[in-house]
């Protein structure tokens, strides 16, 4: 049977892309496969255009597409060009931010999200103990000691997080830490900004910043040994009990400030 001229109509036409858009997608996949390294300078324009068979217009707009990405970025002086930059979470991390605050994501939100990754990491590290994560995990963990030796507890707030983000690291699952990179920076603001609104006696700072680096050995002694089931278990209650520190209940409803 022949489709009427009506049925005909409403098939949406396919769009075709802009010259400019494939030349991006070019370059792009060569950055994403590793053909373009981090600092090279793509050839100079008029090789481009030589090269592509495209017009100046043409490969600026290109370049801007790219640039908006951060993909590459116009370099000016001796060295002029268009250096290329692999991707980076960084790119991401701070549009994420924005994103959760507009859609009213809560503090509590945010380390219930940590609650659900870090403990089947802790497990999955004890089942596989990959060579040198426990190495990597107590080197952090003897910096965070010397950091409360020497009484640097903003230094200390912001190195916690980077003990959090290595445990996920060391598990070697790329998605998860590419999530926690991207949370991290709204735990770390959290935190400091707690730490300098809710000033509390140096001897008391000490003293749980000590319980945390001793949770923090029990974990890897447990990882060590094999155990999952207790490398799980512990560091769920070392994290609800943070959580509860870290959120006290007029905070809970409180939503997340990357603007700050």
């Amino acid at each position: 049977m022949t489709a009427s001229s009506s049925d005909e109509a409403e098939v949406p036409l396919a769009r075709v892309p802009k010259t400019a858009e494939i030349v991006a997608d070019h370059i792009r996949r060569r950055i994403i496969r590793g053909e373009l390294k981090e600092g090279d300078f793509l050839p100079p324009e008029g090789q481009l255009m030589t090269t592509l068979r495209i017009s100046r217009p043409t490969l600026r707009e290109a370049f801007r597409v790219l640039e908006t990405e951060r993909l590459i970025s116009i370099v000016r002086g001796s060295r002029s060009g268009a250096q290329v930059h692999r991707p980076r979470v960084a790119s991401v991390s701070r549009y994420a931010g924005f994103v959760l605050q507009a859609e009213g994501t809560t503090i509590t939100d945010i380390y219930d999200a940590r609650l659900a990754i870090e403990p089947f990491l802790a497990r999955r590290l004890a089942e596989q103990r990959p060579e040198g994560a426990t190495d990597q995990l107590r080197a952090e963990t003897d910096r965070l000691t010397q950091l409360v030796e020497d009484e640097r507890y903003i230094d200390f707030m912001i190195a916690i997080a980077a003990f959090h983000r290595l445990l996920v690291e060391v598990s070697g699952n790329h998605t998860l830490l590419f999530l926690t990179k991207m949370l991290q920076d709204v735990l770390a603001r959290h935190q400091v900004e707690f730490f300098k609104v809710r000033v509390m006696p140096d001897a008391e700072q000490r003293r749980r910043s000590l319980w945390g680096i001793r949770s923090f050995r029990r974990l890897i002694e447990l990882i060590d040994a094999g155990d999952a089931n207790g490398a799980e278990a512990h560091w769920r209650l070392h994290l609800v009990n943070a959580n509860a520190s870290w959120v006290p209940e007029d905070l809970r409803n409180k939503v997340i400030d990357v603007l700050g």
